[in-house]
């Protein structure tokens, strides 16, 4: 997927591990907010559940999302360091 190259006013980071059955009304939150002139940079911690999936078919609906999925479990600061 293309992605338009812009400058947001905010960046939301969040990081996730194996919340596959949670992580979609917190993306839904931050997506359904009034204020639009985001990026929200998702880094999955390396999750063994579906959480990847969910992401990846946010990100492939809405390009404020950048997806980063580390290879294996590194921990959060890591994740939010990567972000």
């Amino acid at each position: 997927m293309t992605r338009t190259l812009f400058r947001p006013t905010v960046t939301v980071l969040m990081s996730t591990y194996n919340r596959g059955t949670i992580v979609s009304p917190t993306i839904e939150s931050i997506l359904n907010q009034s204020f639009t002139d985001f990026e929200f940079i998702i880094i999955d911690d390396g999750s063994t559940d579906h959480t990847a999936d969910v992401i990846q078919s946010y990100a492939d609906k809405d390009n404020r999302i950048i997806f980063l999925k580390n290879e294996t479990n590194k921990g959060l600061i890591y994740s939010l360091n990567r972000g």
